[in-house]
C-alpha cells in the first residue's frame, strides 16, 4: 500500500534528523549558514500548510518535523553570533 511507503520514508528521514538536531542541542552551536537554514525552515513551513490542505497526513507529519528541526538548527545558528 502507498501509505507503507510514506511511513517508511518518514521514518528513515526522522532517523537521519534526530542524530544531528540532537548533536546540535548539545553543541549549542549549528555549521548551517543563517540564509539556508530561514530558506528550509520558511519552505518547510509552506509545505506543512499545503499538505494539510491537500489532508495527506504523512506529507503534514513529515514536514512538521523537518520544519521543527531545521528550525531547531536555524535557531541555533544565528545564536552562535
Amino acid at each position: 500500500e502507498r501509505m507503507i511507503l510514506g511511513i517508511i520514508g518518514l521514518i528513515l528521514l526522522s532517523i537521519g534528523w534526530v542524530p544531528q538536531t540532537i548533536k546540535i542541542i548539545q553543541d549549542k552551536k549549528s555549521a548551517i549558514d543563517w540564509r539556508f537554514g530561514i530558506l528550509y525552515t520558511a519552505g518547510s513551513l509552506f509545505l506543512v500548510a499545503y499538505s494539510f490542505q491537500i489532508k495527506d497526513y504523512i506529507f503534514l507529519i513529515l514536514n512538521s518535523f523537518v520544519t521543527l528541526m531545521s528550525g531547531t538548527s536555524f535557531w541555533f545558528s544565528i545564536k552562535k553570533k
